[in-house]
């Protein structure tokens, strides 16, 4: 199977890094039994099966800088064919961090190579208990030569392309579709880091978690090429995030959204429902722009009649209980009974007190329901009604 259009696209934005050529020395030679004689030595001087020919404070430095080189990538690209996916809008970032690295790598190598030996001499000299241990540390001494050409720093940038061999092309195609859930993966893995901190239970954040939250993100959205929903994630947290203070500590409902975020990210089947419920919330919000009811025809507007003014108006009853009324004229629109319909109910229709002027237009009809015979509940719908 070739690859797909998409996957050659996906390929055209991406480089990969490889930080394979970063080599350190270990200082560590194989713990032989009689180095022992019967007494094991210090955790200082050996462990696991081996044994330190050196000061282990020597070397931190430069296992500092290896993981500082891996930070540089991971906080940006993701892991791909042994070394990382980086986007070619971030290369060059990327490129110049490696190589300010580099530098400090070879300074420090240059000034451990003329001190090698002397270190050497210390730590052989540091006091052990058993000068049969020191007598071990001196015949396992690695020489400088061999130490100079273990401490290299290196590192490779290349594009990655297809090979016309359609089966062959689709071995690298099923990588590259693998891209986002490896994206996803490495987000619930920083994301539960922070949730083993007490995240969860803390009561409130510092600006230096919300930070890690924040470089999730720029990875996310330097990566939105890998799918569609990479941007939504990353559209997601950047609304929560936009909510939350630049500084201090942040707590109560924004601590409360922060933790739900970080919880949601944590895993990799809870960001895939996450991105599912976001995608349908999407959906929904695009079906009602493009599928707008048509508006309700407006009715004609009353006239704005004082209550006294109002002459009798007979109204249909709505119960089989209700007395019927024969109306004095055919309502030819509907919209006006429904009208007053309403009216009634809003005003609660009460019948005109018995002292009250009659109007002057109408009579009321002889057949009109009296005080006495008005249920109180329901509202009454009978004919002859005061309004």
């Amino acid at each position: 199977m070739s690859m797909q259009a998409n996957e050659i696209k996906i390929l055209d934005q991406i480089l990969l890094v490889d930080l394979s050529g970063i080599h350190l020395w270990t200082a560590r030679k194989k713990l032989k039994p009689e180095m022992l004689e019967g007494k094991i030595p210090p955790a200082t001087l050996a462990s696991l099966g081996s044994m330190r020919v050196i000061d282990p404070e020597k070397l931190k430095p430069f296992e500092k800088i290896k993981r500082q080189a891996t930070k540089v990538v991971e906080e940006c690209g993701v892991k791909f064919l042994g070394g990382y996916a980086i986007s070619q809008d971030k290369i060059q970032d990327v490129v110049d961090s490696l190589e300010a690295l580099k530098t400090q790598f070879y300074d420090l190598k240059n000034n451990f190579l003329p001190n090698y030996d002397r270190w050497v001499t210390e730590w052989i000299e540091k006091g052990w208990e058993k000068q049969e241990w020191r007598d071990a540390i001196r015949t396992s001494v690695t020489p400088k030569g061999v130490v100079d050409a273990g401490m290299q720093f290196g590192y490779a940038a290349c594009r990655v392309a297809p090979d016309g061999d359609k089966k062959l092309a689709g071995t690298l195609g099923g990588q590259v579709r693998g891209l986002a859930d490896q994206l996803y993966a490495e987000t619930a893995e920083t994301a539960e880091r922070l949730l083993e901190t007490g995240l969860a239970t803390r009561g409130h954040v510092t600006q230096t978690t919300l930070n890690t939250v924040r470089k999730i993100n720029a990875k996310l959205r330097g990566l939105m090429f890998l799918s569609s929903d990479v941007k939504a994630l990353s559209d997601h947290i950047d609304a929560t995030l936009a909510a939350l203070p630049t500084s201090g500590v942040v707590n109560g409902t924004q601590y409360n959204a922060v933790v739900t975020l970080v919880s949601s990210l944590s895993e990799e089947e809870s960001i895939k429902r996450l991105i599912k419920h976001l995608n349908q919330a999407a959906g929904q919000v695009v079906q009602l722009e493009v599928e707008e009811p048509e508006a309700p025809a407006q009715p004609e507007p009353e006239q704005n009649v004082s209550p006294l003014d109002w002459s009798p108006v007979e109204v249909g009853a709505s119960s089989a209980q209700a007395p019927q009324a024969e109306p004095e004229e055919e309502i030819e629109d509907s919209s006006d009974e429904e009208a007053e319909a309403v009216l009634a109910t809003l005003f609660q229709f009460r019948q005109a007190p018995e002292a009250a002027p009659e109007p002057v237009t109408d009579e009321v009809p002889a057949d009109a329901a009296t005080e006495a015979e008005i249920a109180p509940e329901p509202l009454p719908q009978a004919a002859g009604f005061w309004f």
